[in-house]
């Protein structure tokens, strides 16, 4: 059955890979999405774009008259080194503008499908910086809204992800492939930070909108990790594209080790990811020679 689906933060990387998806499936798409993160570039024809904070989303779908069936909240400050510097921000998209959203959702009996961070679920913690405080609250106030006003949610936990569309931001503080990839198609030497032995869990752009999607189909308020569930440390990534590489500073914020726990997420979604990061890296050298 195809619904009436708003995606907020959709004219970024993730963003874009899910609405593309979403209206090649059928369904009446449109976007709430500033461009603070996103880009025009990105927009998918057949789509309807709508340059705002979420934290207006009342006003801007009221003046449409326009209600979706779902929406799929991705529009939020996601940044972890910069957000020390810029905490105003962080609490102005992902406090005002979830809180907007959630409401929003609440009145009008929408599921939402919240795009959590894998930061909260750290060793550090989820006090080690403004932007994985601010995401954890969000997580929060959705289980608050579930248990408060009967919200219907699925929340999902996003590690590291990688695909098309990833230089999106194009400046530093991009993901890790976007930043490697665009290095070495410029012959440049891979940048690593501190000492590279940090450990990840990356997942495919593609894989994720898979969870995603199989998550607002099955809206249990549930929290579900999408991950591969193996870990690499960012030197190894590093040395599987075969070429040169420099060490730069340690970055205020970076966590040490981050692995998705994907065994619940399988049992209950029946999601596990396909592509693995050897394959894409592969595929990007192959692109080049």
């Amino acid at each position: 059955m195809k619904k009436k689906v708003l995606v907020t933060g959709g004219a970024g990387f993730v963003g874009t890979n899910l609405v593309k998806r979403l209206h090649n499936d059928g369904n009446e798409v449109y976007v709430i999405d500033n461009l603070s993160a996103g880009k025009e570039a990105n927009y998918i024809d057949g789509v309807h774009y709508i340059v705002e904070d979420t934290k207006h989303i009342e006003s801007t779908l009221s003046n449409i008259n326009w209600k979706p069936d779902t929406i799929f909240h991705l529009g939020e400050y996601s940044k972890i080194t910069p957000s020390f510097d810029e905490i105003e921000k962080v609490f102005d998209y992902n406090i005002k503008g979830s809180f907007a959203v959630l409401q929003y959702a609440r009145k009008n009996n929408i599921p939402v499908v919240y795009a959590a961070s894998s930061t909260r679920l750290a060793l550090e913690g989820e006090n080690h910086s403004p932007y994985s405080f601010f995401k954890a609250l969000v997580v929060q106030m959705v289980k608050n809204y579930g248990d408060w006003y009967g919200l219907q949610y699925s929340i999902c936990y996003f590690y590291n992800v990688y695909g098309e569309y990833q230089g999106t931001w194009n400046n530093e503080w991009q993901t890790v492939m976007g930043i490697f990839e665009n290095q070495y198609r410029n012959k440049q030497p891979l940048t690593v930070v501190g000492d590279g032995l940090q450990r990840r869990d990356f997942t495919y752009a593609g894989d994720i909108v898979n969870g995603l999607i199989a998550a607002s189909q099955q809206i249990k308020n549930e929290e579900y990790q999408l991950g591969s569930g193996k870990d690499y440390s960012i030197l190894e990534v590093a040395s599987m594209f075969d070429t040169d590489i420099t060490f730069i500073p340690a970055r205020r914020g970076d966590r040490r080790y981050g692995r998705a726990d994907v065994d619940k997420t399988l049992a209950s979604l029946g999601w596990k990811a396909e592509m693995t990061l050897e394959r894409w890296i592969r595929q990007i050298k192959e692109s080049v020679q």
